[in-house]
Formats: C-alpha cells, sequence, structure tokens
C-alpha cells in the first residue's frame, strides 16, 4: 500500500513538475513586437497596413503571431518611428504597406529556443497601385533560459523576437528607399530616378519574388489558358490573411470555392489545395512573368496553365 501511495505521489510531483515547466501558451502582444528606434526617414505620407498569414494562439500549437497583432505592432512602429505622417484604416492612405507570414518555424523542445519567420512584405502607391517595394523578409531570435524558465513562455520571447526583427528590417527597407516619388525627389532637390534596366521576358519568378508578387496582388482575375476562350470560365483568386484563398467563379457549376495556399520558397513554388473543387486544379506552379503586366502560373505536374495580368 505503502509503495502504491508513494508510487502516485512520485507521478504527481513528476507531472506538476512538466507542467510548471512548459506551461500554457500565451499569445505574443504587440508592445512586444514594437520597433521604438527612430526612422532613418520621414515620409509626409499617410499609410495603412494589411496583414495576412497569421495565426492564432493555441494550446496545440503554441505561441503564433496573428494578423490582428502584427498589424498592432507595425501600426505603432510606424508611429513611435515616425516612418510616415500618419497611419490610417482600411486602405484610405497614400500608401499601402502589405505583410505575408509565409513561415514561422518553432523548435520543438531544448534549452534554447530559436524561432524563424519568413514574411513578404510590399509597399504599394495607392492612387495608382504601383508597387514600390517588394521583399522576402528574414528573420530570427533565440530565447535561452536566462530570459524564461518556463517553455511556454521562452517560446513566446522567441516569437515575439523573430517578429519584431522582421518588423524593424521591413520598416528599414522601406526607409532605405529614399524619395518615394519623382515629386518628393524634386523636393529635396535630386535628379529623378534613371530609367531602370531593361527585363528580359518570360522570367520565372524566384521563391522570395513569389511571396512578394501575392503580398502586393492579394486578388487575381484569371483563366486558363490553352484551350478555347469560350470554354474556359473566368475566375477570381482572392487570398485571405490566414492563409486559404477563395474562387468565385459565376459561370462554373460551383461559382464559390475555397481551398489552402503554401509558398514553397526553396523550390520557388505557389501551392494550391482545392480539395474536391477540379477547377481550377489542384496543384503546385511556377510563377512565370511574360510582360510588365502579364503572368502565368505553370503546374509543375502538367496542370492547365492559369493567366492573369496584375496592374504595373
Amino acid at each position: 500500500m505503502r509503495t502504491t501511495i508513494y508510487g502516485r505521489v512520485t507521478a504527481f510531483l513528476i507531472v506538476t513538475a512538466v507542467v510548471g515547466l512548459t506551461g500554457c501558451a500565451s499569445p505574443p502582444t504587440r508592445e512586444a513586437m514594437l520597433v521604438g528606434a527612430p526612422a532613418t526617414k520621414n515620409y509626409p505620407y499617410s499609410v495603412s497596413v494589411q496583414t495576412r498569414g497569421g495565426t492564432e494562439t493555441s494550446a496545440m500549437t503554441g505561441a503564433n503571431v496573428s494578423n490582428e497583432e502584427l498589424k498592432a505592432a507595425v501600426e505603432s512602429s510606424i508611429v513611435a518611428s515616425k516612418l510616415f505622417k500618419s497611419v490610417v484604416q482600411d486602405r484610405n492612405g497614400d500608401y499601402e504597406i502589405t505583410i505575408i507570414i509565409t513561415q514561422l518555424t518553432k523548435p520543438v523542445f531544448g534549452a534554447s529556443f530559436t524561432v524563424e519567420m519568413e514574411a513578404g512584405w510590399a509597399l504599394t502607391k495607392v492612387t495608382d497601385k504601383t508597387v514600390v517595394l517588394r521583399k522576402v523578409i528574414k528573420s530570427a531570435h533565440t530565447a535561452t533560459l536566462d530570459d524564461a524558465i518556463v517553455g511556454a513562455t521562452r517560446m513566446r520571447l522567441a516569437v515575439e523576437g523573430a517578429a519584431r526583427k522582421n518588423i524593424a528590417q521591413g520598416l528599414q527597407a522601406i526607409a532605405e528607399l529614399g524619395a518615394l516619388d519623382g515629386g518628393a525627389q524634386a523636393e529635396r532637390g535630386q535628379a529623378l530616378a534613371a530609367t531602370p534596366a531593361a527585363v528580359t521576358y518570360p522570367r520565372e519568378l524566384s521563391g522570395q519574388d513569389i511571396a512578394a508578387h501575392f503580398a502586393s496582388s492579394p486578388s487575381i482575375e484569371a483563366k486558363q489558358g490553352e484551350g478555347k476562350p469560350g470554354r474556359l470560365a473566368p475566375f477570381t483568386l482572392r487570398i485571405n490573411r490566414d492563409r486559404t484563398v477563395d474562387r468565385s467563379c459565376p459561370k462554373c457549376f460551383k461559382p464559390s470555392a475555397s481551398g489552402s495556399i503554401v509558398f514553397k520558397q526553396d523550390d520557388a513554388l505557389v501551392c494550391f489545395d482545392w480539395g474536391r473543387v477540379p477547377y481550377p486544379a489542384s496543384g503546385c506552379f511556377k510563377v512565370v512573368q511574360t510582360s510588365a503586366t502579364d503572368f502565368q502560373l505553370r503546374g509543375v505536374a502538367m496542370e492547365t496553365v492559369i493567366r492573369y495580368s496584375v496592374a504595373p
């Protein structure tokens, strides 16, 4: 009897110790992701912020970066750094920053937790949809036992640090653009930038280019390619903040459908999964730019080519 009681007490103490060391997952906060350093450039324009690809924190997945907290952290960082004159809501600014989290890599266990974050950043001029910046930002942060003994807290600190560094790098990339348009350059007495070198088409987008491309163009009007146009119903794809994608096709048998999207940066692919919906096909695609405004999604398993255009 004593042995049984002793065993139960020992097991209870072990479970209690494990729970105490791992703890419950707590979500990263906007305050912890804030970048407060003054910007090296102050633009006299208003800006709005859109975020996608984030995930809510849960007991199953642990600490994650949510779209809401990331958006608030970026907005607060812009205000604190004075990078732009003001931050506005609902795409009502002179410029728009779009951020898509494409990857958040977290360790399973260890004394030190290193979290890596990858996000596509895009800065767009609202009036004419000119994409001023497209860039993939990679960041990492390590939290050790010196930072927190409880595993869940240590993981949250690592996630917050990776997100904070990503925000800092993204805003710095925008600051390093200098003037955002010719008018601002003229105000500073600078000559207009030289005409960029000609781009050769077609060109296949890299993994970084793909993430940035969809960050600046989350909605595309498309139709599949090589058959008779009359038999190919046009459709709209819209990428949502939670890494899902919606397909709207009024002339299709099933007008509305939803699926998932995954960016495979190392393979330079974007992959769609539409479940049982056959149009367009599920699969992984290369993104090929055929002109300044025209693109194609070319399936690696011989899926029908999807053609679409975006604003220059």
